[in-house]
């Protein structure tokens, strides 16, 4: 297995260090994440006793975020709420904060409805991958969401702004607060970063107006059950959906016809990501059928080179195709790797007799959204 940023770091954040030299980084991850702790105790507060104020936007304003780091699957809900908006007639905003991308420090216009307009170096693999994503919805990227949601608002005249990890952005007035929490580690073992994979205090979770539970089907009813019953207690009240990510087809990056999921049953293949949470993509692999004989794993985000395409070579040796995300795949090179590679393209659905998203995002968001 190529060696990722789940290895080391994630074995000592679950509390499995080894040796002297590991606990004490282990005490140093601590520390650091104390003083993390303060910082943003001081930044909550000035926003609380009204020493810095949010600004209000003429247009309502839906976040979607997450309490840790790692792949709880906002780009999915993202583009989720955003084809709600579209079909219901709302002409809609993503803003994206083009991580990664060259974008990140203006406000630029990723996509006004008819694809991306800029490369994946300009907007960052998210924001392309929502634009490629999302006719009939504009994607604007940039670290100052009141910059570019002023400028959705007034040079496109949106109605509606969809805050892509927006649970953290305190600077603007917020309509609708989406929070996911992975069902496969909910609360980042209860410690901020680096410590743990909190970005902020669980207790925070009070501030959402629904809590979406994703990838309910990678785990038992009875661990399922415990998350519940903490959101619960967090946030009491609170609107919960059990979500999961489902799988709707297999697209090809060698010109061949898309398939159904279904074609993975029994294949041999070699996972290949670059994501926050490898494993859940690997599981969601095995749940329909596929024999994973390779894992390629990547640090978050990574930027691939030819050179990594030979080291995926060599992971997918006795594998039939290599299997990759969609957000991987727009940044994957033309280097081949040996085998056919495909997408497995999901969407967000309910899980076990939840409302499909549509429904949901009904109850949630009609009276937020008039048309």
């Amino acid at each position: 297995m190529i060696p990722s940023i789940e290895g080391k770091w994630t074995r000592l954040v679950r509390g499995e260090a080894r040796d002297t030299w590991e606990r004490l980084t282990l005490a140093g991850m601590w520390a650091v994440s104390v003083g993390y702790g303060a910082a943003l105790g001081i930044h909550h507060g000035a926003y609380r006793l009204g020493l810095a104020r949010r600004r209000r936007l003429p247009a309502a304003v839906i976040s979607i975020g997450n309490l840790t780091v790692g792949g709880t699957g906002k780009t999915t809900a993202t583009i989720g709420v955003a084809r709600w908006l579209a079909n219901r007639g709302v002409m809609a905003g993503v803003l994206s904060r083009g991580y990664r991308g060259r974008g990140e420090s203006g406000a630029m216009v990723v996509s006004e409805g008819f694809g991306p307009l800029l490369g994946v170096a300009e907007a960052g693999d998210e924001a392309f991958l929502m634009a490629r994503a999302l006719p009939g919805a504009f994607v604007l990227v940039g670290k100052d969401r009141r910059r570019t949601g002023r400028r959705a608002i007034e040079e496109f005249g949106v109605e509606a702004l969809v805050l892509d990890d927006g649970f953290q952005y305190q600077r603007l007035e917020k309509d609708v607060e989406i929070v996911l929490v992975d069902a496969l580690a909910p609360f980042g073992y209860d410690f901020l970063v680096p410590r743990g994979l909190l970005r902020e205090p669980a207790r925070h979770l009070a501030r959402a107006d629904a809590v979406w539970i994703t990838h309910c089907d990678l785990v038992r009813r009875q661990d399922l059950e415990t998350v519940l019953a903490r959101v619960g207690g967090l946030a009491p009240g609170v609107r919960m959906w059990e979500a999961a990510h489902r799988p709707v087809r297999l697209r090809s990056l060698g010109g061949e016809a898309d398939r159904e999921p279904e074609a993975l049953r029994d294949r041999r293949v070699c996972a290949l990501s670059s994501l926050g949470n490898p494993s859940a993509f690997e599981r969601a692999l095995e749940r329909v059928g596929a024999v994973t004989v390779g894992r390629a794993r990547f640090p978050d985000h990574h930027e691939y080179r030819a050179e990594d395409m030979a080291q995926v070579a060599r992971e997918a040796a006795s594998a039939e195709w290599i299997v990759t995300t969609a957000k991987d795949a727009v940044r994957l090179p033309e280097a081949e790797a040996g085998k056919p590679m495909w997408v497995l393209e999901v969407e967000l659905a309910g899980w076990q007799g939840a409302p499909v998203l549509a429904e949901e995002l009904d109850c949630l968001l009609s009276d937020k959204i008039r048309k």
